[in-house]
């Protein structure tokens, strides 16, 4: 049973990625039918992650008293459901609208989910979340291969129908597949420790710098004389090699704890820092393994401040604040490259690293003293 909900909660967390990343390979069509420029075309993902944001508490503390399973299976009904209006869109601020709407329901996922994987698997829990942290990866890695070939036959556009048609089953799997609630707390309480905190404003900056990154990454390769085709190639590669990163990362987790976090934040300061000088597709391979490697030392250490009455809280309490920065970084990384260029602007994302890895340093000294 644990192993049959791992494969369906994963497979809806790989979906809830393909649908958001969608947007990226499409950029500069979409950029060119609305004549929208970069900071605007930032804003798509700015308008799906604020509500994505703003839920993540509310989605793990209802979570907890009303079962965290159900919880999973209206979220990804809900974002395939919603992200299939985008077929109606004909203007920008439209498009706006869609994009929030399907975060709002792809907001409900990650706290539940995170904190029923922690309950099932406390022993190994690095290395489950791993696994489930492959979304990410997998879900941005799978979605130029959906959505441009769409693209290119048909409209841009028809590419989300298809995405719902290949996530709406997941859900429906999920509800009739899995008898009854697996994880849900005797007791439910809603409450933050305040060593929670700096671990926050480290993961506000971390995704700040992943989406900005990852909005703008085919984009930046382009202007660096890098054709469409083979810059969604080499997102793909950045995605599929992050699925041994997210993997590599679990276990890491489970081998060194929190320790993990200031070393591979180290390393991807370093990796993007050689990618923005150098736009060298070779610096994909490594970054690919650090870069998705955070996703799942994150998630653990995040639940080993939680007790289990307040874990979902606590999850999507550091989730929330992540995704605030994952709001803000795709508008000021548009901003950047509009005022100052790609390669320019592509610096803000090592500066970024380096910060969030100052603040677990402390964070380390802080719990050290404790």
């Amino acid at each position: 049973m644990r192993r049959k909900l791992l494969l369906l909660v994963s497979l809806g967390w790989i979906f809830n990625y393909a649908h958001r990343m969608a947007i990226s390979p499409l950029l500069t069509m979409i950029m060119a039918e609305f004549g929208i420029n970069n900071a605007e075309a930032g804003l798509l993902m700015t308008s799906l992650l604020l509500p994505y944001a703003i839920v993540q508490v509310p989605a793990g503390y209802i979570g907890d008293r009303i079962g965290r399973k159900r919880l999973l299976v209206l979220s990804i009904i809900g974002y395939s459901l919603s992200s299939t209006l985008i077929i109606f869109v004909r203007h920008y601020w439209e498009l706006l609208a869609v994009r929030a709407l399907y975060g709002l329901f792809s907001g409900f996922y990650y706290a539940p989910a995170t904190a029923l994987i922690s309950e099932l698997y406390r022993e190994k829990k690095g290395s489950a979340l791993g696994v489930f942290m492959i979304g990410p990866p997998v879900g941005s890695g799978i979605a130029p291969l959906i959505v441009v070939p769409v693209a290119l036959s048909l409209e841009w556009r028809h590419a989300f129908l298809l995405l719902s048609a290949m996530s709406l089953p997941i859900g429906l799997a999920l509800a009739f597949t899995v008898k009854g609630e697996v994880s849900k707390p005797r007791g439910v309480r809603f409450s933050i420790p305040r060593d929670a905190l700096l671990l926050s404003a480290a993961n506000f900056i971390v995704l700040a710098a992943f989406f900005g990154m990852l909005t703008f990454l085919v984009s930046f390769l382009v202007s660096s004389g890098v054709s469409v085709e083979v810059a969604s190639l080499l997102f793909s590669l950045l995605s599929v090699i992050g699925v041994v990163g997210s993997l590599f990362g679990g276990a890491l987790y489970d081998r060194i704890g929190r320790r993990s976090i200031a070393l591979v934040f180290g390393f991807n300061a370093l990796l993007t820092f050689l990618l923005a000088v150098t736009a060298s597709p070779w610096v994909i391979i490594p970054l690919g393994l650090t870069f998705y490697s955070v996703g799942a030392i994150i998630t653990a250490y995040t639940s080993e401040k939680a007790s289990p009455e307040n874990l979902g809280s606590v999850m999507g309490f550091v989730n929330m604040v992540g995704f605030f920065g994952a709001t803000a970084g795709p508008y000021f990384l548009g901003l950047l490259i509009d005022s100052f260029g790609h390669e320019k602007a592509f610096l803000s994302v090592p500066v970024m690293y380096l910060i969030a890895w100052v603040i677990i340093r402390m964070e380390e000294k802080e719990i050290s003293r404790i």
